[in-house]
């Protein structure tokens, strides 16, 4: 079928359900209901939760909404809320904060223009390990397993 009517045809299966469809007399060729998660969310009462709550969890704004997590994720990111520091608050940028954003980026690129600073990264395989030992009370920067540092104590 591909073939003589090009690329941008219907599968073989596809024709054969709407054939079907069709046949047994269905000419309706909207969507039907599902039972699937609803995905329209009350944007004023998502933000009345997370002013009440700032500590709310999406798990329990999807239980009192009756939607699933997934669509409270993505309702927040469309209000402009963002999770941080164990609450949720707004995301708004200000005329400083994008001044000073584009302020970063050009000092930046006139850096790299005038001294190339990305040509003094360099990166390798070695895998450097940060642990952090009881007995000594601080984080000691190891490569591989060697321990750097601490003095144990005879048990």
């Amino acid at each position: 079928m591909c073939e003589s009517l090009g690329i941008n045809t219907v599968s073989y299966d596809t024709v054969k359900v709407w054939f079907q469809k069709f046949k047994a007399g269905n000419f309706d060729i909207e969507d039907k209901p599902c039972s699937g998660c609803p995905i329209e969310v009350d944007c004023e009462q998502l933000k009345q939760i997370t002013d009440q709550d700032r500590n709310v969890s999406t798990r329990t704004i999807a239980l009192e909404l009756d939607v699933c997590q997934k669509t409270i994720v993505n309702a927040l990111t469309c209000i402009n809320v963002t999770f941080k520091f164990n609450r949720w608050v707004p995301h708004e940028l200000t005329a400083e904060d994008k001044r000073k954003r584009k302020a970063v980026c050009l000092a930046l690129l006139r850096d790299q223009r005038k001294e190339k600073i990305l040509d003094r990264i360099v990166t390798c395989d070695e895998k450097w390990v940060l642990q952090q030992y009881k007995p000594c009370r601080r984080v000691v920067s190891t490569w591989g397993i060697s321990r750097i540092g601490c003095k144990t104590s005879p048990n």
